[in-house]
């Protein structure tokens, strides 16, 4: 039977017979009925070796969307909650995508799925589990994802570096899309709650939710336009080297990733130089750095696209990438990268009047300002 025509008392024995396979085996998973509605059924997980046990609220929805889940947690759940001594709650569905699955993480509420997605956390007795299942709902039609892309990437940037709220036709001015892309893209990424839409426009914008969201379409060591190298005189000389640099326009070589994290949010010495550049060879032997399939101190990209150099900073000579298009790139790069990139959303949260314009239309006015 297919996962959409499964009743909910199906959902939740799927879901117990996934739980049971997860847990250590001297462990019990048992369904308690509601005393309200004997269909309804929470759950109790025991392990034998201590005695002990917990109940566990359960929700078993058919569809697990991002605005259902946020409307859960601000009601029902957080009532439940304070009624029951922040006991354990457990949701199940078919498919739980993404950014459910991080609300849910979030407020420390565990989930199953079908596809093998679970979460499961209780203090007593003692259990944390987390497997990863599909990424993609299976029963989907839509396409793989709305905000892969040039033209995608453009109406992220400019949804989080104006504050909402905007029309249709100011925002696709802002990104220089059409306003038939830009429906389609502002429906998925209201599916997704990550902004909300009225008739007049764009109200809410979740920006941190929405940097995370990107960030995962992306590769940004991708094998195509990206060029390793090994700074002879260190990173740091060459920062110094590029400060030096003459040159003007926005399309010059601009400073992204953890270099550019660390100028706002430090959390460690940077060690990998990452630039922007329009010809990363050029500028390579320009600068006398040495290529490298191993070790490389520095990594040139050649961005597909005119949004990395979108709103860039001008600071001490030199181009840093914009704080929106940096957090992005360091929650897509390697290492500890995403470390540092979570460090960038927290300053950006405690200092949003610093990087962020205040309307479209002041985003859209100094949009000239960046041409050259």
């Amino acid at each position: 039977m297919q996962a959409d025509q499964m009743s909910a008392s199906e959902l939740l024995d799927a879901a117990v017979e996934m739980l049971a396979r997860r847990l250590p085996s001297s462990w019990a998973v048992e369904k308690q009925p509601s005393a309200s509605d004997p269909d309804a059924s929470d759950l109790v997980i025991t392990s034998q070796n201590t005695g002990s046990q917990t109940l566990v609220f359960v929700e078993v929805k058919a569809d697990a969307s991002p605005r259902d889940v946020e409307a859960l947690i601000g009601g029902p759940w957080r009532r439940w909650r304070r009624q029951m001594g922040n006991r354990p709650i457990l949701l199940v569905a078919p498919y739980v995508g993404p950014r459910v699955r991080d609300l849910l993480t979030e407020e420390d509420i565990s989930y199953v799925d079908l596809t093998g997605n679970v979460r499961i956390s209780l203090d007593y007795p003692g259990v944390f589990i987390k497997t990863e299942g599909a990424r993609r709902d299976p029963r989907s039609t839509k396409p793989r994802s709305a905000v892969r892309g040039a033209k995608a990437g453009a109406v992220v940037r400019a949804l989080v570096d104006a504050q909402p709220p905007y029309t249709g036709v100011g925002l696709a001015q802002a990104a220089k899309v059409n306003e038939g892309y830009l429906s389609r893209i502002l429906d998925t990424l209201v599916d997704e709650g990550l902004i909300d839409r009225e008739r007049a426009g764009v109200t809410r914008v979740d920006w941190p939710a929405m940097l995370r969201r990107r960030a995962t379409t992306l590769d940004l060591f991708r094998p195509v336009g990206t060029y390793r190298y090994v700074a002879r005189q260190g990173t740091s000389a060459l920062v110094d080297r590029l400060r030096r640099r003459p040159g003007s326009g926005r399309r010059q070589p601009t400073v992204t990733g953890s270099f550019a994290a660390a100028r706002i949010a430090p959390i460690a010495s940077p060690a990998l130089l990452v630039v922007y550049a329009m010809d990363p060879r050029s500028l390579a032997d320009e600068l006398e750095m040495l290529p490298a399939d191993a070790g490389a101190d520095t990594v040139l990209i050649r961005p597909d696209n005119d949004v990395a150099f979108a709103r860039a900073v001008r600071d001490g000579g030199m181009a840093w990438a914009a704080p929106s298009q940096v957090a992005i790139d360091c929650l897509a790069g390697s290492g500890r990268m995403p470390s540092e990139g979570e460090a960038l959303i927290g300053w950006m949260r405690e200092n949003e009047s610093e990087w962020r314009y205040p309307s479209i239309e002041a985003l859209i006015e100094n949009t000239p300002n960046e041409e050259g």
